[in-house]
């Protein structure tokens, strides 16, 4: 039988993969590397750069693209993030990533907070709450298809579920309108003008 890693599990994964990583310094000789080296050169101490190339390698352990870690990075340095604030970026899209769900709507959240020029804690605050509500919102849409419903566009469903959560919204009135939208046949459109009046 199949073993669901559930959100706060994963941090005792991220955890070990972090422990067991490479050194500090043995990301200037990992080639597959150096777009992450260019991204943090001279931005953190030798420790900073050691907890942050831990974390890159962790979330793409996880099974996120380099290319999506590293934007991450470059967003998070970008918006003046330090190392510890970077690793933690990187720690949940990873646990995001360990759990299948979309880090798309994560990173938005993120991008959006630096543009506006928001405090890196905040950002990570706000970033934080998305990523809790996108697994609560998975674990709502798993209710509705175990109470035998299709859910269609499920992945393009699931940031608008958690967007919904996080406006505070009661999960029960959610579940309500998933359930009575799906059975009925309605669409994606229908169900973002009932999440969202």
């Amino acid at each position: 039988m199949k073993r669901l890693i559930g959100f706060t599990g994963a941090v005792g994964l991220i955890a070990a993969a972090l422990t067991f990583a490479p050194a500090p310094g043995a990301l200037a000789a990992d080639p597959r590397n150096r777009g992450l080296e260019k991204a943090i050169a001279g931005r953190f101490d030798a420790d900073g750069e050691g907890q942050v190339a831990r974390a890159f390698r962790a979330a793409v352990q996880a099974g996120m693209a380099e290319r999506q870690a590293l934007s991450l990075v470059e967003v998070g340095v970008e918006g003046g993030f330090d190392a510890v604030e970077l690793a933690r970026v990187l720690t949940l899209a990873a646990q995001l990533e360990l759990q299948h769900l979309p880090p798309a709507s994560f990173a938005a959240k993120l991008e959006e907070g630096v543009a506006k020029r928001v405090a890196p804690e905040r950002v990570l605050q706000a970033a934080e709450r998305r990523a809790l509500m996108l697994s609560r919102a998975n674990s709502l849409l798993n209710a509705v298809v175990l109470a035998g419903l299709d859910v269609r566009d499920r992945d393009e469903l699931l940031p608008d579920v958690a967007a919904a959560l996080e406006s505070d919204r009661e999960s029960g009135e959610i579940r309500g309108i998933l359930v009575d939208s799906i059975s009925a046949g309605e669409g994606i459109g229908e169900i973002r003008r009932k999440l969202f009046p």
